[in-house]
């Protein structure tokens, strides 16, 4: 049995006063993605994080977003995730991530290949138009309950003071 280690990405936008969350096109499968990463040997999850976040929406790792320092959520099961053949070993680390200054959110929005989707789409699956989501985002998902159907019908109180 394969031992599987995964950082998840959390991409947040609260601009528009809801939560909505960053999945990719993948433009094989035609399905939406979260920006994921296997974790490399000595590397730690939230260094995976980093890495795939930079990588994947050619960020400067060092002044355009944030990566949180602890995981949201830590999974460790045993399964046969969707599509594989196989049970593995996994283990999972759901990281927030915040991106700054606003050329940089314009610049992930306009790559076509992003969406910014709400959380019960996520939870089901599929977007409100029909776009499939890769089963394993659902999955995991679901399976930490990181992400709550309702967060998106909740509006984001900017007045609260932490």
């Amino acid at each position: 049995m394969d031992k599987v280690s995964l950082a998840v990405t959390l991409i947040r936008n609260t601009s528009n006063q809801t939560i909505r969350w960053l999945a990719r096109l993948n433009e094989f499968t035609m399905q939406l993605e979260f920006v994921v990463g296997e974790r490399l040997e000595q590397e730690s999850f939230r260094e995976t994080a980093i890495r795939e976040v930079a990588w994947e929406l050619e960020l400067d790792r060092t002044r355009d977003f944030l990566v949180a320092n602890m995981a949201q959520h830590n999974l460790e099961f045993v399964d046969q995730m969707p599509g594989w053949f196989s049970k593995n070993h996994m283990l999972v680390s759901f990281y927030n991530v915040e991106i700054y200054r606003r050329e940089v959110l314009e610049a992930v929005e306009s790559d076509s290949r992003n969406f910014w989707v709400t959380s019960d789409e996520i939870c089901d699956g599929v977007t409100h138009c029909g776009r499939r989501f890769d089963p394993i985002v659902p999955y995991l998902i679901n399976r930490s309950n990181v992400i709550q159907h309702w967060e998106s019908s909740q509006s984001v109180d900017r007045s609260r003071k932490l």
